[in-house]
């Protein structure tokens, strides 16, 4: 009778936990069909966020109405590779020394004076279905400090922004800045704040339209990860104008066991210089740039172009390796 008391109650238990675990298992399957399902919509989508930038040229200014052309091109780089690129730009067009190129005869450039080492925080966020980064876009809450000269103008700024790129034409990606809200202002802030509420109250109203119109609720944005980045920066100028960065970027982000790490040089068109330039002065700047990447490129060949943003690399290695990340946030694990 013992014996066969003991079976029993080891059978229900059994039939329990095979209960519960057939519940859980149609629950996921449920999400993920939802997720696979929404992966073959999005490219059905209404539109991008691209389709509502004013692509006129602005010199300054926040807001959808004050986007800037983010000229750069990023070259992903060997991890082992990332302090000798950086050294040969350094070196190569060293403060105040004089840049010869055959191809510009009549321009004049030089090393800027200023190269810095800057630690970024970005705080990345999305939608529930991770909207932005399928269609290679981004949103984040970014803080920087200097730590090669702090009392520059820039070191501990915070800024919201939105990187914004038309289907195909990485090459002509917008920029969108937006003021912090005051209260969000510090070195500590609520990690679950919403996205909505860190933008300054006069512009929240331009966030939410332009997202409407792409037809995805700002008010859903939610932190995705957190990359924190090194950046190492060296800047050319034509006269007296900053006209191109070389920022060699190395950064990471973790979600629960996975980490996702990149390397990169970005090289760049100074925004300012170039939104308020006129057409010959920006083709050249463009001509120079390529002649700089052509440069780097036979310097180090194993440099390859990645069209994906930051947020895009980093968060592609960390689904590649817990899967599918919508599916953790429905559930509650991050």
């Amino acid at each position: 009778m013992k014996t066969g008391h003991y079976t029993a109650s080891t059978t229900d238990n059994f039939m329990k936990d095979a209960k519960a675990a057939i519940i859980l298992t149609c629950l996921l399957l449920s999400l993920l069909i939802g997720g696979f399902d929404h992966e073959a919509a999005v490219s059905q989508a209404q539109s991008t966020l691209s389709s509502f930038v004013d692509q006129t040229p602005h010199t300054s200014g926040f807001g959808s109405d004050a986007a800037r052309i983010d000229s750069q091109i990023t070259l992903k780089i060997p991890e082992e590779q990332a302090d000798a690129v950086y050294n040969y730009v350094k070196g190569k067009y060293a403060p105040g020394q004089m840049i010869v190129m055959e191809q510009f005869p009549a321009v004049r450039l030089l090393g800027q004076e200023m190269s810095d080492v800057s630690v970024f925080t970005d705080e990345y966020f999305d939608t529930p279905n991770l909207d932005l980064y399928k269609t290679q876009n981004s949103a984040r809450f970014r803080s920087r400090i200097n730590t090669t000269h702090p009392e520059d103008r820039k070191s501990g700024r915070q800024l919201i922004q939105l990187k914004v790129t038309p289907p195909g034409r990485f090459d002509m990606r917008n920029e969108i800045k937006y003021n912090v809200k005051r209260s969000a202002v510090g070195q500590y802030r609520d990690p679950q704040l919403p996205f909505v509420q860190l933008v300054s109250k006069g512009k929240r109203s331009d966030l939410t339209e332009l997202f409407a119109k792409a037809g995805i609720d700002a008010h859903a944005l939610q932190h995705i990860l957190t990359i924190t980045q090194t950046r190492s920066r060296v800047y050319i100028n034509w006269e007296q104008n900053n006209i191109v960065s070389f920022s060699v970027d190395k950064g990471e982000a973790r979600i629960l066991w996975a980490t996702g790490r990149f390397a990169s040089v970005d090289i760049g068109l100074v925004e300012k210089t170039y939104t308020a330039a006129d057409e010959s002065t920006r083709k050249t700047m463009w001509q120079i740039r390529d002649a700089m990447i052509d440069d780097l490129r036979k310097k180090f060949p194993d440099l390859t172009t990645n069209s994906d943003s930051k947020y895009g690399i980093v968060l592609g290695k960390i689904i590649e390796q817990i899967g599918y990340v919508p599916i953790l946030r429905k559930l509650g694990f991050v």
